[in-house]
């Protein structure tokens, strides 16, 4: 039974309190946060909370505290993780996990020290729908893939719009929309196309072009990422519209067909191959939503930790998806091809 430490357990750490409440292997759960005393009202909905702490460092002082979970803007990631790496703890990150490629080796570097265990948070990849994907491209169904393409419109115009936001700031977040949640978009394509490798090269442009916001990052960001086989992946992502722009076809395309993400819930891919007719594709029961990725996620990770077992993905897949971002970050200033 673990002892688990959360910080930042308010906003979208209250999913990450759920995923500990509900978990069997979750004894009792510590809090921490600016403002400890609206925390309390959390001791009536969570019932193994045991405490509540005024600081960061009253938590990492608690010798009951096996692992900490850290939900916390993106430049704390760092100094807290190795912190609690220091008070003999294990740590869970939300991702991405550092700012750079060079700030997460130190966190590896602070978990090896210790000897103790360092999960990142990568939620896209407990969906069902994306296991299927994986499924579908490793069994040979499209052939040898050649193309992925993914664009997403999100909508994040209030986090550029809000000078005092830590999200999209270029310090405390590191970038703008493909360090946040475009973070997401790289590693789940990463995850769909295993079976060819590693991305070899990249080309990339990111730019405001929907706000005029000096100290946030990006606002737009497309990038191609090359694989030694010929095969591409691009992705291209913008934050700020002011109007939902619609759907926009997205799938991955193979030697004998092509993939299909539909966006229809009740079927949401589909295996179109020539002079056929396109065949939905069946996804097994799982979460769906968002939170509900995250909280499987958490689980998963405390479990592997309570019972000594391995994650179903590691810590090769987000340092891969750093390079990539800041690779991309320097093509786009450079103007030229970034090779990985």
């Amino acid at each position: 039974m673990l002892h688990v430490g959360l910080i930042g357990a308010r906003g979208f750490g209250l999913n990450h309190l759920e995923a500990l409440e509900a978990s069997p292997h979750v004894e009792t759960i510590a809090l921490a946060g600016r403002d400890p005393a609206a925390l309390e009202p959390l001791r009536e909905r969570f019932a193994k909370i045991r405490r509540v702490c005024s600081s960061q460092e009253e938590l990492l002082d608690d010798p009951q505290v096996d692992l900490v979970d850290v939900v916390l803007p993106h430049h704390l990631h760092l100094p807290v993780a190795v912190a609690a790496f220091e008070s003999g703890k294990h740590v869970l990150v939300e991702k991405p996990p550092a700012r750079t490629p060079a700030e997460f080796e130190q966190m590896i570097d602070a978990a090896r020290a210790a000897d103790r265990r360092l999960f990142v948070v990568m939620n896209l990849l407990f969906c069902p729908i994306h296991r299927t994907v994986r499924r579908v491209v490793d069994d040979g169904a499209i052939g040898e893939p050649f193309l992925s393409l993914e664009v997403g419109l999100p909508s994040g115009l209030h986090y550029y719009q809000d000078p005092g936001h830590w999200r999209a700031d270029r310090e405390r977040c590191g970038g703008g929309l493909l360090i946040d949640g475009g973070f997401h978009a790289v590693y789940r394509q990463l995850y769909f196309l295993d079976r060819i490798g590693a991305p070899r090269s990249l080309t990339a442009d990111c730019a405001q072009i929907g706000v005029d916001a000096p100290t946030k990052g990006e606002d737009f960001a497309a990038l191609t990422l090359a694989y030694e086989s010929g095969a591409r992946i691009h992705l291209m992502n913008q934050w700020t519209s002011r109007a939902n722009l619609g759907r926009i076809p997205s799938g991955i395309a193979g030697t004998a067909g092509t993939l299909l993400f539909t966006g229809e819930p009740a079927r949401p891919l589909a295996l179109r191959r020539p002079g056929v007719p396109d065949e939905d594709v069946p996804v097994p029961p799982g979460p769906r939503n968002f939170a509900e990725m995250a909280k499987a996620c958490v689980r998963h990770y405390v479990e592997c930790l309570a019972v000594d077992a391995e994650p179903v993905v590691g810590l090769d897949l987000p340092m891969l998806t750093l390079r990539i971002i800041l690779g991309a970050y320097r093509a786009a200033e450079e103007g030229r091809r970034i090779e990985l």
